[in-house]
């Protein structure tokens, strides 16, 4: 009988112990908090000063937003405030509208879409130089867990238009590099990795194929995002119509950066997971970044993190179960 007995005593024991672990396993996995380097403000942009630039042409006025034959711009203002037109488009002056903004080294223009049953909102960008293209991690704190929602770093950051990140604290893999600085040297063999170049490019790493990180830093890497997938690369939709039924993403609120070319870039998000919004599918996201002159793109954090903030104001609808409601997130990318 005390045999019995004692078996019973180790079994609960074991038992007890086995879901310890495995509730602390969970949470270490999505909750406990870890910061590695708090102040994690640092901007290494000495590569600027000798790497040559691409700059983007200059024009006698405003450029258009891209007019797409098949999609009609359906949200925001009827008409955009045009300032004096300058021999180019960056302006001297500080000029904001309600979906328009310049200075002397960025411009920003607004134009909200209609694809696919679901509303996308895109940020169409032109810098003098990449250095303006920003990142920033929550509470200035570079970690596992750590959040704040996008329009709070964004009014910290002071940015004129921000979009989440790659949401890098949510795994203890991927290559992390911002504003010029190596904070994770670890590769995902999972996810894709973008590569934003100093020079104004897009380099990609695949999953299945990582290229070492100390390669690209030997490059000028200004930033790296791991999570993918890769939507266009040289032109061309690297992924498949039925790629999110076989990885069971489907269509859903999504955010992504596009290149048209060095210094001349996209920031996108679409709504979705709403009555009113479907969302995209990978491919879907893909081909409207075609559509509107992007030669490459990557797709960055979506779902309920999936978050637009222009001037102080959230563009898009952010939600997880079709209710308003924005995600704390663990980056940002910005320009300002």
């Amino acid at each position: 009988m005390k045999l019995k007995c004692g078996r019973y005593f180790w079994a609960i024991c074991f038992g007890i112990l086995l879901t310890g672990f495995t509730v602390y396993a969970v949470l270490d996995i999505f909750v406990i908090q870890r910061a590695y380097k708090k102040n994690a403000t640092e901007i290494n942009d000495a590569m600027f000063d000798v790497t040559p630039v691409v700059v983007a042409s200059p024009t006698p006025s405003i450029p258009e937003p891209t007019k797409l034959p098949d999609v009609t711009p359906t949200l925001g203002p009827t008409s955009t405030p045009t300032p004096t037109p300058t021999p180019s488009i960056f302006t001297e002056e500080e000029y904001v509208s309600d979906n328009y903004y310049s200075n002397d080294h960025l411009v920003v223009s607004m134009t909200d879409y209609r694809v696919c049953e679901t509303n996308v909102h895109v940020g169409e960008i032109w810098v003098t130089s990449p250095r303006y293209i920003l990142s920033a991690f929550a509470k200035d704190t570079y970690g596992m867990h750590i959040n704040e929602k996008t329009t709070v770093l964004a009014k910290k950051k002071e940015a004129v238009l921000a979009i989440n990140g790659d949401n890098y604290g949510q795994r203890e893999r991927g290559y992390v590099i911002r504003n010029g600085v190596t904070y994770r040297d670890k590769g995902d063999k999972v996810k894709d990795a973008m590569i934003f170049l100093a020079n104004g490019d897009f380099l990609f790493t695949y999953g299945s194929n990582l290229t070492p990180l100390k390669d690209y830093v030997e490059m000028d890497a200004w930033h790296a995002f791991s999570f993918g997938p890769v939507l266009l690369d040289n032109g061309e939709i690297m992924v498949a119509k039925n790629y999110e039924i076989k990885d069971n993403y489907g269509s859903n609120p999504r955010t992504g950066i596009g290149m048209i070319e060095p210094n001349h870039y996209i920031f996108l998000v679409s709504d979705g997971r709403t009555s009113k919004n479907k969302g995209l599918s990978l491919y879907e996201m893909a081909d409207f970044m075609k559509e509107l002159g992007c030669t490459k793109a990557f797709n960055l954090d979506g779902g309920g993190s999936s978050t637009m903030v222009f001037c102080g104001r959230v563009v898009n609808f952010p939600t997880t179960s079709g209710k308003y409601s924005e995600r704390a997130v663990g980056d940002i990318l910005y320009v300002r």
